[in-house]
């Protein structure tokens, strides 16, 4: 993998986690292809384009006052790259607190993600690319 589509994985989580739409959709492709983890709570089992990534990001954080997806780890798969996240999230009136590991698989081309699955757990996103635990 290399340290640029580090750098573009690291970006995306930053402006995930700071609200920055603009420097969200500057790392995703126009036509890319989003298939969240979680999806169950979601609107959608699938996203496409930057609106799809907007609405992508819209639907995640409506039921949390706060929620922040940090990269723990990433994973070489050849031309993709696995990261695990740890989530943590907080319901509104705060008082509970939600931390869990979530894995993405995501495919950069040409500077751009063009793909990201995701999936419920890290071990899932492993065994999907063929990658040892």
């Amino acid at each position: 993998m290399s340290q640029e589509n580090v750098e573009i994985i690291s970006r995306m989580y930053r402006a995930w986690n700071s609200g920055d739409m603009d420097a969200l959709l500057a790392v995703f492709d126009a036509e890319v292809e989003v298939r969240p983890a979680l999806s169950t709570f979601l609107g959608s089992s699938v996203y496409h384009g930057h609106e799809g990534v907007a609405a992508w990001y819209a639907e995640t954080y409506e039921p949390w006052a706060e929620m922040t997806a940090e990269p723990q780890r990433y994973v070489d798969a050849g031309e993709r790259t696995v990261v695990v996240v740890g989530l943590h999230a907080r319901v509104p009136g705060g008082g509970v607190d939600l931390d869990g590991q979530i894995a993405h698989v995501l495919t950069i081309r040409h500077g751009r993600i063009v793909k990201l699955d995701g999936y419920d757990t890290p071990e899932a996103a492993l065994s999907a690319v063929g990658a040892e635990s």
